[in-house]
């Protein structure tokens, strides 16, 4: 998931490391009691071809620590997120398809972002430390696996469903799990992580292969002016609408091809104010297996660069799993994240034509649920403050994730909870492959 702007103070080296030990308290106490839901979890798998348990939970904890190697600033940094979420599903209750989901966060720690200076935001969970229902909506789906469709309406994350990578999540940085171009829209973003939006979301899949997907959202995530507010669905008429649309394909189990377009109903100024625009733009993603082990992606993405600061993307990584014998599910990878500036922006405070983010990562599995992740960025011309220089960063993540009752590996960051959008091609799996 992507992240919006964020406004905080800096604290120094001190408030740091003692909002560390804090941190570090808190996570002892939410461990050992999530230890309960890990044996559950292992000792009553769930089978299949069942319909889905009457109540899933995830109990999700990231921890970020980075070094700031080479930049302006460069203080440790500390990131934490606790993550909560629950589906309610009706099928065993009579109400086939129907299910409820809620969402809740905690977020703490410092800001690595305001460190270096980059618009791209090099840390995904970077957010202005608060506790937020971040998602609370109904679905109703009709049909079957080969083909459906599903209503959802309520608090939602746009990116669950939309301009979303599935190679692309094991990586930190917040452009690869939405584009900036995307994730920098609006007066306060789209509904993505760390704020949401109210509206609905229509799913049609008319084969396995394909699908079609629209939402409607309030044009205004949250309220700028109340950034630590725990929940707010406000729907002003002065908000107007954020519309967003993307097809789905895979032509075979390796390959998803996905294109979507996006348009903010109210128009605003333009960034030198010599007329009127509106914030609208259009996005395509490629992703593909080029053996059981090595995972590629692309995308690209543009939009009114009148309007908007970021005019354009363009990212791409390589994601390399069991690289090493006994090590299945650990991976390592590399990918270039590129957000270019607009003219308009970059005349008065003399940005960069673009910020570009360099990323090495390693993800290895402690336990079935806790892995650990050294992660290392370059940022070349970080344009969130045109004065910043170029910055390295180095950083370690450590995830515990428990799920009831379908486990949550700690190195896939879905939410098993929630069945996944994206169209499932058929079992080949039979079919010798070349």
């Amino acid at each position: 998931m992507a992240e919006k702007p964020r406004s905080t103070s800096l604290p120094d080296v001190a408030a740091t490391q003692s909002c560390a030990r804090r941190l570090l308290r808190f996570r002892l106490h939410m461990l050992a009691g999530a230890a309960a839901i890990a044996a559950i979890t292992i000792a009553t798998p769930a089978a299949a071809d069942d319909p889905p348990p009457v109540l899933s939970v995830l109990v999700r904890n990231i921890l970020d620590g980075w070094a700031v190697l080479d930049g302006d600033r460069r203080q440790p940094v500390v990131l934490d997120r606790l993550q909560v979420s629950g589906t309610v599903a009706f099928d065993r209750l009579g109400i086939e398809g129907l299910s409820l989901h809620g969402q809740i966060f905690r977020i703490a720690g410092s800001s690595l972002s305001e460190r270096i200076g980059d618009v791209q935001t090099a840390d995904a969970i970077d957010a202005v430390p608060t506790m937020r229902l971040f998602e609370a909506w109904a679905e109703k789906r009709w049909g079957s696996a080969d083909r459906s469709i599903a209503l959802r309406v309520g608090l939602m994350d746009l990116n669950a469903d939309f301009d979303s990578i599935s190679a692309a999540g094991s990586f930190i940085n917040s452009s690869h799990g939405v584009g900036a171009d995307l994730a920098r829209s609006g007066l306060n973003g789209p509904s993505i992580y760390p704020v949401s939006a109210f509206g609905a979301r229509l799913d049609v899949a008319p084969w396995k292969r394909f699908a079609i997907r629209y939402a409607l959202l309030d044009g205004v995530a949250g309220d700028p002016a109340r950034p630590r507010a725990f929940v707010i669905a406000r729907l002003a008429p002065r908000d107007g609408s954020l519309s967003i649309a993307q097809m789905d394909w895979r032509p075979n189990e390796k390959v998803h091809f996905a294109a979507g377009a996006w348009r903010y109903s109210r128009s605003t100024v333009t960034l030198d104010g010599a007329e009127r625009g509106y914030r609208q733009g259009v996005y395509a993603e490629a992703e593909g297996s080029l053996t059981k082990k090595i995972s590629v992606w692309g995308r690209i993405g543009v939009d009114d660069g009148r309007v908007e600061v970021v005019s354009g993307y363009v990212g791409a990584g390589l994601l390399l799993k069991g690289a090493w014998a006994g090590r299945p599910d650990d991976s390592v990878g590399i990918a270039v994240a590129r957000a270019y500036n607009s003219p308009q922006a970059r005349r008065p405070s003399d940005l960069a034509p673009a910020e570009t983010s360099v990323e090495l990562t390693y993800q290895f599995k402690l336990s079935p649920v806790l892995s650990a992740q050294p992660d290392f960025q370059y940022i070349f011309d970080p344009s969130l403050d045109h004065r910043a220089r170029n910055a390295a960063v180095l950083g370690l993540r450590l995830i515990a994730s428990f799920g009831f009752p379908k486990p949550s590996p700690p190195t896939d960051p879905g939410d098993p909870t929630v069945k996944p959008p994206d169209p499932v091609p058929p079992d080949d799996s039979a079919t010798p492959s070349g």
